[in-house]
């Protein structure tokens, strides 16, 4: 049997509650999962990339070197990728599942508060729970060196458990040990953060290409109006500008994305 593929893209939105009134939009992300299917094993691979961040103010940002949409044109195998992948495996034959990357998961800093690792886990959780509730779990194991801080450490032993799993550890100061869960069907789902935000994507690209011509329009008038005057443009100007570049760029990375991917 040929590797049978399917994909599933959705956009994320992530907000901050600034006041109980009012959220201000700090960035989106594309969740991206692959499942390959064979006679013998089926993979699920659930990838995070940026598609745009914004600054404590909402204004635009530029992302990290590492961390351009660019870099998925080049195979898609750059850190952020790495860092920002979870991946399950099933093995029909021996009735097992795997988590080959599980202990080595770990969200850029630059999106870390959102609820993604939560998001990406639920996922997997219930496509397995759906599927092979019956499979064993194979045990994984973990080591922190001195690179890997206390804060790490902590937040990955509270984010496994919260999903189901249980340590054992092999030193002391627990530094190594093993990750373990019996079943699949012990998974837990935990609740979403209202942080982040699942969008439709046809309707939010097409809203983006209708804003994008009206800001074009309004730029254009301000230019001309700039240019009789012989004056600059003041904060809120300048942003409405910022924004108009911001919308073109997301519109243009999503649909570079779903081509990709579909």
């Amino acid at each position: 049997m040929a590797k049978e593929r399917n994909s599933d893209i959705r956009l994320l939105k992530l907000v901050n509650k600034v006041t109980e009134t009012r959220k201000i939009t700090m960035g989106y992300m594309l969740y991206a999962l692959e499942i390959v299917r064979t006679n013998t094993e089926v993979t699920y691979s659930i990838t995070f990339i940026p598609i745009a961040k914004t600054g404590p103010e909402g204004n635009a940002e530029n992302l990290p070197e590492n961390e351009l949409p660019s870099e998925i044109m080049n195979g898609l195998e750059n850190e952020f990728k790495k860092d920002n992948r979870l991946t399950a495996v099933a093995d029909l034959l021996t009735r097992t599942i795997r988590f080959p990357h599980i202990n080595k998961f770990k969200l850029s800093s630059s999106y870390r508060g959102y609820g993604l690792g939560t998001y990406a886990m639920n996922e997997l959780a219930g496509l397995l729970r759906g599927s092979f509730p019956d499979f064993g779990v194979e045990s994984v194991y973990f080591y922190f060196d001195s690179k890997r801080e206390d804060d790490d450490r902590g937040a990955f032993f509270s984010f496994m458990e919260k999903f189901g799993f249980t340590f054992s550890f092999d030193d002391e100061n627990n530094n190594k040990g093993l990750l373990n869960m019996e079943k699949a069907e012990m998974l837990r789902i935990n609740p979403k953060k209202d942080k982040c935000v699942e969008l439709e994507l046809a309707p939010f690209i097409r809203t983006l290409f209708r804003e994008r011509d009206e800001f074009r329009q309004e730029l254009g008038r301000l230019k001309a109006e700039y240019k009789k005057n012989n004056t600059f443009m003041n904060r809120f100007e300048k942003d409405q500008a910022i924004k108009f570049l911001t919308n073109v760029i997301i519109a243009l990375v999503l649909i570079i994305l779903m081509l990709l991917f579909i």
